[in-house]
């Protein structure tokens, strides 16, 4: 069984060396309502110099940390069922997961338009696969 906490936490990510998905565009209120998984990577991939990167990129952090967890405790309430993801025994960086989930997307741009929560799940869905 999963254990919760399985990201290690990081307090900093040079976002600016991550594939851009909007080549850097500043970052605008209307991306933390974070309605698709572009705006979700928008806020992962602030420059540094935006006024709104600190909050964008915590934001960033924060909200994959949740969505991660909700289905680590969706996956814990349904025992017969086959998990979502497996995230590695070890663990998995924070930082390492994000910089992965910003190439993921940047791989095919359709995903871009994906509900948020979606493009996170999709993406560790397809990363960390369950091999029971």
């Amino acid at each position: 069984m999963r254990q919760l906490g399985q990201f290690v936490f990081l307090l900093s990510l040079p976002f600016a060396t991550l594939v851009p998905m909007r080549s850097m565009a500043a970052v605008s209120s209307d991306d933390f309502l974070v309605r698709t998984t572009g705006q979700l990577v928008a806020l992962c991939t602030a420059a540094p110099s935006d006024p709104l990167a600190a909050p964008a990129v915590n934001f960033c952090h924060g909200f994959a940390v949740g969505v991660e967890r909700v289905l680590q405790e969706q996956d814990a309430v349904n025992p017969g069922a086959k998990p979502l993801f497996c995230l590695p025994a070890k663990g998995v960086s924070r930082n390492r997961a994000l910089s992965e989930f910003v190439q993921w997307v940047s791989a095919d741009p359709s995903r871009t338009s994906m509900p948020a929560t979606d493009g996170v799940a999709g993406f560790l869905a397809a990363t960390y696969p369950c091999s029971q």
